[in-house]
Order: structure tokens, then sequence, then C-alpha cells
């Protein structure tokens, strides 16, 4: 077979999760030729999910795991990925002498080692500003020591590019050579005089098609045809069997205390007698089905975190409901057991921000 004039541009992932921002890179044209993930469950996820990737598992940290990580990721064109910055919270000369950042310092000096033409990092929304902006200066200066001078940061929120939910990071691009990159323009969001947007999609776009279930019960098929353009790529594939549609178990208290809650209520429109001892303003609160979900979390079946409770049913959102919300598609299959898989699609950069951006960065990669 012959060899492609202009093969795929490859990418490694680091800090890879369920793969979220995997399969965006991919599905705007690169191919993904390694991952790294510590958690053996997330990576078992990303395996069955991305088979034409190299997925090592394991602590970036152990010398015989980056041994193999780097073996299988040479000749990379992208390093992606989003390492934790804790250990900046702490004030002092050295900041890299933080146990905690070691994972930050450890995507540092991989990309020094593989020298990609491109490197794409992703952090929470308020990186820039971060334990007085200390991450972002050494990520800055990190960048500069190897030679990646040219560089894009900007905050982006995935609702404005076609997922039905609020939530935003922050993205820094950074390149060896001069190249024409911006980051996407919104495809959705109120329309200005310069684009022409479509409506943000909201959870009745995303969800509609979704039979309803209540606490405890569960179904495996469809509710109906998909009903518009989001639902019918979300479906892609998938054939008429739903999968992970399993409504939360809650107790009877806990259902007395769901029904108190209207549509963008919150615990606070309970009565005093039905609340639970402790809780915080924004908890056992319930989405609106006409609007963008609020950015999701790792325990969005969990009513008593963030506002996650269905708008319709006194349950918090399904496992598919949560990686619909996200833009996994329905095919997409996660290992391990509901909370886990929660877990996974909550921590995850939403694939379809994920497409966006890397349509650009392809498109700067490959302009001569």
């Amino acid at each position: 077979m012959p060899v492609p004039a202009h093969p795929r541009p490859a990418v490694l992932d680091l800090f890879a999760g369920a793969g979220g921002l995997g399969l965006g890179l991919t599905r705007a044209g690169f191919r993904v030729q390694a991952a790294n993930e510590y958690e053996s469950v997330f990576a078992a996820t990303y395996a069955l999910n991305h088979p034409e990737t190299t997925v090592v598992a394991g602590d970036v940290l152990d010398p015989a795991i980056r041994a193999e990580l780097l073996a299988a990721a040479r000749g990379v064109d992208v390093v992606a990925g989003g390492p934790p910055c804790q250990g900046f919270s702490t004030v002092g000369k050295k900041d890299e002498d933080d146990p905690r950042n070691k994972l930050f310092y450890a995507f540092l000096e991989i990309v020094g080692h593989l020298k990609p033409r491109a490197v794409l990092f992703e952090n929470v929304s308020g990186f820039r500003r971060m334990y007085g902006g200390r991450a972002f200066q050494a990520l800055a200066g990190g960048l500069d020591d190897l030679g990646y001078a040219t560089r894009r940061c900007d905050l982006l929120n995935a609702m404005d590019y076609g997922v039905p939910q609020s939530r935003q990071r922050t993205f820094v691009a950074a390149f060896r050579e001069e190249v024409d990159f911006r980051f996407p323009a919104p495809t959705h969001g109120e329309p200005d005089k310069l684009f022409r947007r479509a409506p943000p999609l909201t959870l009745a776009d995303a969800l509609s098609d979704l039979p309803p279930v209540a606490s405890g019960e569960s179904a495996d098929r469809y509710r109906s045809e998909p009903q518009n353009d989001y639902q019918r790529t979300m479906r892609a594939g998938a054939g008429e069997t739903l999968t992970e549609h399993d409504g939360p178990w809650h107790g009877d208290r806990l259902r007395a205390v769901l029904a108190h809650v209207p549509p963008g209520g919150t615990i606070l429109d309970v009565p005093e007698a039905l609340r639970p001892k402790s809780y915080f303003a924004n908890t056992y609160s319930r989405l609106w089905w006409d609007r963008p979900s609020t950015t999701i979390t790792r325990n969005f079946g969990t009513p008593s975190s963030s506002r996650c409770i269905h708008p319709h049913a006194d349950r918090g959102l399904t496992t598919r409901e949560g990686a619909r919300l996200q833009s996994f598609p329905d095919t997409y299959r996660f290992v391990g057991t509901r909370i886990r898989k929660n877990l996974q699609i909550g921590n995850a950069v939403p694939p379809r921000l994920a497409e966006a951006i890397g349509r650009e960065l392809f498109r700067a990669l490959e302009k001569p």
C-alpha cells in the first residue's frame, strides 16, 4: 500500500482521561498516536474507543512508564493535555520543588524531549489568574525556554461551539514556528454584527429523544427518532439500543425533597423541615429544559452535588444524559461502575469543543 503524500498529523494525548480531547482532535483530522492516563479504568475506556492509539496506562513520573510513552510518541506533531497545577498555590523561590507540580513539569519535559510542532494545553477557566498568575507564568516561561515563543491563549465556553452546556476552559496553543492560528470563532450564542450564530443548544435539544425514567428505573430503547441535527449526530451508528440510561436510585426522603424544587430552583425552595442538615446554596438544584446545562461535574448523578436534577424527573442525571450534555456520542463506551463512568464524563473536555479547536489547529499546521 502506498504511503499517503500527506499523512495525518500525529498527537500525544497526556492526562488523557476518557478521551474527550482525543476524540475531538481525531474528528478534526489528527491521528492520536499515543496517550497516557494514570487511572486504569479511564485508560481502559480510552483504549476501547481509540483502538488505533497506543494507550500507556500508569504514572508518567515512573521512569519505565515515561520511557514506554516517549517511545510510542516518537515523531508526534502535537503534544496535548491538561496537567494539574495545585502546587502553585504555595509561595516560594522554586515552585518546581513542590511535589504537587511534578506532573506539570513532566508535561513540559515531555514537550522538550519530543519537540513537537505544536503544544495544546488546557486547564480551568481561571488558569491565567490562578495562584496570583504563578501557574501561567511557569507555563509561559517553560514554553519560552523550549522554543515555543508563538502562543495564543483564550478562555472558551463549550456552549459557544454547539455543546448543550455552559462550560469554560482555558486553552493555550504554542508553536515552534510562526503560524497563522486563531482559536475558533463561536458558532452558537447571541448573534452579533460579525457572525451569524445558531441559538445555544438546550437540554431539550440534547435529550428529548431519550425516554423518561424515574429514580431507579432504566430504559434501553430510544423514545423517538432523532428530533434535530445534534441528536442525529449523537446517535450516528448507535442502532436502536440505548445504553447507560439508568435513573440514579434515591430514597423516599430525597425524592420528597426533589419534588419541591421547581425548574431552576434550589434547596432554598424546599420547606425547611425537609432540608438536609447541611448544604450549599447551589446544591439540590434543578436544571432547565429550555436552556443549556450549567457545568456538569463528576457527581452529576448526585443531587447533593452542584445543579444536576433533571428538569422533569425527581432524580439526578443518568450516565447517558451526562454524556449527551458533554457531547460524547451514544456509541462511546465507558468502563467501570456508574460512579467511575460519571467521573470520566464529568472530567472530560467536551469532544465538540475539542473538535472546533482541532480544526483550526489542523488548518494552521497544514498551511504552507
